[in-house]
């Protein structure tokens, strides 16, 4: 009976995932998922299984062996690929709020996350641009009451003005840090549930809901997510979540005339300054980071001056 019961868990071991479970109250169990069943989940400890119910779950996530994105010991990526089960917007909320922050400047302030442990955050590049002292907000919830720790040594590490982007890295905190997740793959649907965390008019972790209205909408040669979750100043470089937790988008702008008429910044595009970071790579002596637009050419026998008449 003990050799049957040893080759049983050897078995459930080969065939196990890695998998992290998120339990009502916040705990959190990592191990190999060894079955995921209607009522309950079964976990391999190594000496021994346990089996969770789901009326005690509120998340799961099974992680996906996907190559060039999905993090492991021996990789510096920069960001983590899941997949879990859909969720509602409220344990969502529970559950990625606390990876939300407050980017402040003495221009004006907007919204960003956190993509790993190490203090790295994706925000919008116009939040940014042209600044220099840049201040950082996490929330840290702490039973019932809502901690604000205020970063103040942050630097820019990476820009993309063309798609709005920008990546910021805290120089030194000792907080707890709750990073998004990403989807393997980009499969959006028009009509799927949608919901967008942020700082709107500096009103913390707003929480808002819509769908996906559009997959591809053109402006300037760029292509947005169009939806109709309501967004307002404030959310500039906040996360923009599909059901099952997973960033899609960054919020970028609106219609302030219109009702539901807001645009996020497909992730695939920050997904990929974050595999290339280094060509990205923020130099304080050029706003720009080293892109350069020069005038298209001028039609013949047309000319322009520069601003003391100059021939140019």
């Amino acid at each position: 009976m003990k050799y049957y019961y040893a080759l049983l868990s050897a078995g459930f071991a080969l065939s196990a995932q890695a998998g992290q479970l998120v339990l009502k109250g916040g705990a959190e169990i990592q191990a190999p998922i060894i079955k995921n069943a209607d009522d309950a989940v079964v976990l391999d400890l190594g000496f021994d299984v346990l089996r969770v119910p789901n009326t005690e779950i509120l998340a799961t996530y099974e992680e996906e062996a996907v190559e060039g994105t999905t993090p492991s010991a021996d990789t510096n990526r920069l960001y983590s690929v899941l997949s879990p089960k859909r969720i509602t917007t409220s344990e969502a909320a529970d559950l990625y709020a606390p990876s939300v922050v407050l980017v402040k400047t003495a221009g004006g302030l907007g919204s960003g996350f956190f993509v790993n442990k190490k203090g790295y955050l994706v925000t919008n590049f116009h939040v940014i641009a042209g600044e220099k002292k840049i201040s950082v907000t996490q929330f840290l919830q702490e039973g019932k009451v809502l901690r604000r720790v205020v970063h103040k040594e942050v630097e820019i590490v990476a820009t993309a003005p063309f798609h709005d982007l920008a990546v910021l890295r805290l120089k030194e905190f000792d907080t707890e840090i709750k990073p998004v997740i990403f989807a393997p793959a980009e499969e959006l649907k028009i009509g799927e549930t949608v919901f967008a965390i942020g700082n709107p008019l500096g009103l913390e972790r707003t929480v808002t809901e819509g769908v996906l209205s559009q997959t591809h909408r053109n402006f300037g040669g760029i292509l947005y997510l169009q939806v109709d979750a309501p967004v307002n100043p404030g959310n500039s470089g906040g996360p923009l979540f599909n059901a099952r937790g997973q960033v899609i988008g960054v919020i970028n702008m609106g219609v302030p005339t219109m009702e539901g008429l807001n645009f996020a910044i497909p992730a695939r595009h920050a997904k990929y300054i974050l595999e290339h970071i280094d060509a990205f790579a923020y130099d304080a002596t050029n706003s720009e980071s080293g892109f350069v637009y020069p005038d298209p050419p001028r039609k013949p026998g047309k000319f322009s001056t520069d601003t003391q008449g100059n021939q140019l």
